[in-house]
């Protein structure tokens, strides 16, 4: 396994790691202590890495993982939570943009999911082209009941995954749904125990990794011919949706227990 880096000097460069082997690229999220939650800056190296391995001939696949007992918990709170305005609706852009990177990636994407999958990292696994789950796992969008919205795809990836009326009720309720749930529903395509959450992923990147470039490139934008836009009319709505929510402070009540003081990260 060969391990690469971006720019250590790039920011976030210390929150992800990135590795090669047999023509799959592992790029794991590597802030186990916040439950690998998303700082601006792990959204930037995010966006970095997949420029990284795209630009490999030795690289014909991708796995997104998480390191600890989360493969990411969204947003990291203890930042977003203090955002205001024009600074709020510049994260839910970055956000909105590096979760569009991945969609975009011309790489086939596989998602490794353990543990809990929530609010903005359930956005991201659903960026993802094909999403694999240990039994542990626990999806989640939380966001509406905590006064906020998911702000980066999800309003729109998940009715596209599971059917509308099941990603309404998730959504409006922020329900928990564990891993057979999902798999029933179609969010996840396999469930495997957590020893063999990793070995399942490469294997199927791998298999992906062997078929034509071409062929799997043009068939992820067959598949997905109107992604909304970085800064079309659904990002614009996003950002100003969010924006106007954090601005509540029913929002700042209810997710001031994320938000306290901690460990430097």
């Amino acid at each position: 396994m060969e391990p690469l880096t971006i720019d250590p000097s790039h920011p976030g460069a210390a929150h992800l790691s990135i590795s090669v082997e047999d023509r799959v690229a592992r790029i794991t999220l590597r802030r186990p202590e916040v439950l690998n939650a998303l700082h601006s800056d792990t959204h930037r190296a995010l966006q970095a890495a997949f420029e990284l391995v795209e630009g490999r001939d030795d690289v014909g696949a991708v796995v997104l993982a998480g390191e600890g007992r989360a493969f990411c918990t969204g947003s990291d709170l203890r930042e977003v939570g203090a955002l205001r305005d024009v600074e709020s609706r510049r994260y839910v852009e970055l956000d909105f943009a590096t979760k569009n990177r991945v969609l975009a990636s011309p790489l086939p994407v596989i998602a490794a999911i353990q543990g809990w999958c929530v609010g903005g990292g359930l956005e991201l696994a659903l960026a993802c082209d094909i999403r694999i789950a240990a039994a542990d796992a626990i999806f989640s969008m939380r966001e509406v009941p905590l006064g906020s919205l998911p702000g980066s795809g999800g309003l729109q990836r998940l009715p596209l995954v599971v059917g509308f009326g099941v990603a309404k009720d998730w959504i409006l309720r922020g329900t928990d749904v564990p891993a057979e749930e999902a798999y029933r529903r179609g969010l996840v395509t396999e469930l495997v125990p957590r020893e063999r959450l990793d070995e399942t992923a490469q294997g199927i990147a791998s298999q992906l990794a062997a078929q034509s470039a071409t062929a799997l490139w043009l068939a992820k934008v067959a598949l997905s011919p109107n992604p909304p836009a970085d800064h079309g009319i659904v990002a614009a709505f996003q950002a100003l949706a969010v924006s106007a929510c954090h601005g509540d402070p029913s929002y700042h009540r209810k997710t001031e227990r994320y938000t306290a003081p901690r460990t430097a990260r």
